[in-house]
């Protein structure tokens, strides 16, 4: 039992907490900018997104194998239901409420993209944990945690001018952050690589979705050069992060 508690806590410091400190520090940003710039925080999001989703690709490839006909299928089976099937869920939700369709949709689909991104970094937490590689483990936490804030960025900024409520906050953050403890308790386990692959595609899948939703949204010609200094920056901070943590550990997110 202290054996799951320690797994559980090491994956809410990487993940949940982190989370949430992203969510409260894009919301403070995003209510005390200037209403212009909402194009800019939109573009930091889609720029986090973008560069998780290379990332998630480059992971779910480097699983499968040229003559593993079942990789294959894990990838693409994976990559279909997490970018078509979201597809074909926010039409139906369309079609059942024309009116006024879900303002929350897609934080809500950026938080399950980012859990199941974030369960991927579990498993990595988990074993080097179950190893007895103290310091590695500390240094993916810290790595991780890194990264983990900044997505907070990228489901606040989705939301535009909906503002989620103390209800949505909880639920998103948790959506995001607590796969990190799921995948630091199976990390216990073997854990197949097509299992891997599997959730790696969904993400991917998912983020994808996302991003070309958010850009059909806010990639306006008004807001094209606001929204691509914003992509930019977005893609920087992930970066940066990930360059920090492989300078101080050798280690590379």
């Amino acid at each position: 039992m202290d054996q799951i508690g320690q797994l559980i806590g090491l994956g809410a410091i990487a993940g949940v907490i982190p989370i949430y400190l992203g969510i409260g520090l894009a919301l403070l940003i995003a209510t005390s900018i200037n209403r212009s710039l909402e194009g800019y925080l939109t573009g930091i999001a889609t720029g986090v997104l973008v560069y998780l989703f290379f990332d998630l690709m480059h992971e779910a490839v480097e699983q499968t194998g040229a003559t593993d006909l079942l990789s294959w299928v894990a990838f693409l089976g994976s990559l279909l239901v997490g970018y078509v099937g979201l597809v074909i869920i926010e039409q139906q939700q369309q079609g059942r409420n024309r009116t006024e369709p879900a303002k929350l949709f897609l934080p809500y689909m950026i938080a399950l993209g980012m859990g199941l991104h974030n369960l991927g970094e579990g498993l990595a937490i988990g074993a080097a944990y179950m190893q007895g590689e103290w310091v590695l483990g500390g240094l993916l936490i810290m790595g991780f945690a890194l990264h983990n804030g900044t997505e907070g960025f990228a489901i606040i900024g989705s939301a535009g001018k909906s503002k989620p409520g103390l209800k949505d906050i909880l639920l998103m953050g948790l959506l995001a952050g607590l796969p990190t403890c799921l995948g630091t308790l199976i990390s216990g386990f073997a854990v197949s690589p097509y299992f891997t692959i599997i959730f790696f595609a969904l993400a991917a899948g998912s983020l994808l979705y996302v991003i070309l939703s958010l850009t059909t949204i806010f990639y306006t010609a008004s807001r094209r050069v606001q929204c691509s200094w914003g992509v930019f920056t977005g893609i920087s901070l992930m970066f940066i992060t990930a360059m920090i943590l492989q300078i101080v550990s050798g280690i590379r997110t």
